[in-house]
């Protein structure tokens, strides 16, 4: 019989069924799949998920927590009592503030106490980059601290960690890559309100399309709500709702370049998942993007009209051989530093040292 793990998570994404599914070869994975995105339902998600560790914590081996939050603090504080082990996952707006814009986790009082004493109590931290223990930050004019990280806003935790980077299956991302338009752009961010529309650069991709009238741009995940309120866009953009990886892979294998222009980013899956399917990865100098990307794409240091109006004609000016061995070392960089077989390996790893 497999050895029992929890998996806590504060709602369902494709990159934790990931997870759920490469352990689930291994032990018997427990979930208890409550949703924390609406705050008047967190009073009675904390009774359900005191209820659900009463009934499934004995006997299990360890409890893994995406993110820091309101439902990372009883799991640690039960772990702690029990000698269970526990390791939160920080995964990027647990580890951020931007009060002057409305994001990140850090920048509400009661949720960063939450978020500190999680971290405390649990047995180790698995960041899904380096750049949210610690690293520089000045991206954006509007931002109000010249750090981001745990460790910077944390200073004095004690807990361990190690850095587990999100994995992809280029099995399943992948595509032609004489099949892309010319001069296309895709971006794919969930977005929910006016708020991520400037966290996740959608304002930039809309003044993108507005210049480049040649060019074609497209954003996948926006809400109907949200495009509503965009008002009138510029005919080359079309803004798609959130859809299912199967049916926007046609869109990323036909795009010749994948925009990520964030002012924040824990790791973007997105960007992965488009760079593996032959996308030239232009993204914004935050968290792990110059990482990722490397030298198979470009790297926006500010989100200034004037830059980025230079830095894309720099862009356009390529040739399509260029274009097209870019697109190659793009799919071949994430396939090399973030196979999912390495994040496997290194859960199991994790779990072997329990």
């Amino acid at each position: 019989m497999k050895q029992k793990i929890i998996y806590i998570y504060p709602e369902n994404a494709e990159f934790i069924r990931k997870d759920i599914r490469f352990l689930e070869k291994h032990y018997k994975v427990v979930a208890p799949g409550f949703d924390w995105s609406r705050k008047s339902r967190t009073p009675l998600n904390f009774m359900k998920q005191f209820a659900f560790l009463c009934r499934h914590l004995r006997g299990s081996l360890a409890i893994f927590i995406m993110f820091g939050g309101y439902w990372s603090l009883l799991p640690a504080l039960a772990g702690m009592i029990t000698r269970t082990p526990v390791y939160i996952i920080p995964g990027g707006t647990d580890c951020v503030s931007f009060p002057s814009l409305g994001y990140g986790s850090l920048r509400k009082p009661l949720m960063r106490a939450f978020i500190r004493w999680s971290f405390a109590l649990c047995t180790e931290l698995l960041p899904v980059d380096r750049s949210l223990v610690l690293s520089d930050y000045s991206y954006h004019p509007a931002a109000d601290y010249p750090k981001q990280g745990f460790t910077y806003f944390f200073p004095g935790l004690k807990t361990p960690y190690r850095v587990i980077y999100n994995g992809f299956d280029p099995e399943f991302f992948k595509s032609d890559p004489n099949a892309k338009k010319n001069n296309s752009f895709i971006a794919v961010a969930p977005v929910s309100n006016m708020m991520r529309v400037k966290v996740k650069g959608v304002d930039v991709v809309i003044r993108l399309s507005e210049r480049y009238s040649h060019c074609s741009f497209t954003v996948v995940g926006v809400s109907a709500e949200v495009t509503a309120r965009l008002g009138p866009l510029p005919s080359n953009l079309v803004l798609l709702p959130r859809m299912p990886q199967e049916s926007f892979m046609g869109l990323l294998a036909e795009s010749q370049f994948v925009l990520q222009l964030s002012i924040s980013e824990g790791f973007p899956n997105a960007l992965c998942e488009a760079m593996l399917c032959h996308c030239i990865p232009i993204g914004s100098s935050v968290g792990p993007i110059p990482h990722i990307i490397g030298d198979t794409g470009y790297l926006m240091k500010s989100p200034d009209p004037v830059y980025l109006s230079g830095r894309f004609d720099e862009i356009l000016a390529t040739d399509a051989a260029a274009r097209f061995e870019m697109g190659i070392k793009a799919r071949e960089r994430v396939a090399t530093l973030f196979h999912i077989s390495k994040r496997e390996k290194a859960f199991l790893e994790v779990l072997g040292d329990t």
